[in-house]
């Protein structure tokens, strides 16, 4: 089963698209990181169903962006790094 988009060639928008994406997740991991060890923990007290997916697919789609961001080339395959 292939990806849709196989290696396709992306336009100039949807490669800055991707650097912005990549530019505002780093910046909130390290917010993140900054406000963990300023209060010494973050509360996790009310997390629901889509703040867990979420957490859980943020790597994936930072890879995802990343690899188009840098090659300007879409993945060949739904895993980015392969």
């Amino acid at each position: 089963m292939q990806a849709p988009w196989n290696g396709e060639k992306v336009n100039l928008f949807i490669r800055s698209l991707a650097i912005i994406f990549i530019i505002c997740a780093l910046i909130a991991f390290s917010s993140l990181l900054i406000a963990f060890f300023e209060r010494g923990n973050v509360s996790f007290d009310n997390l629901d169903f889509r703040a867990v997916f979420g957490m859980l697919s943020a790597p994936y789609c930072f890879l995802l962006f990343l690899k188009v961001a840098v090659t300007g080339h879409a993945p060949k395959s739904w895993i980015p790094w392969k």
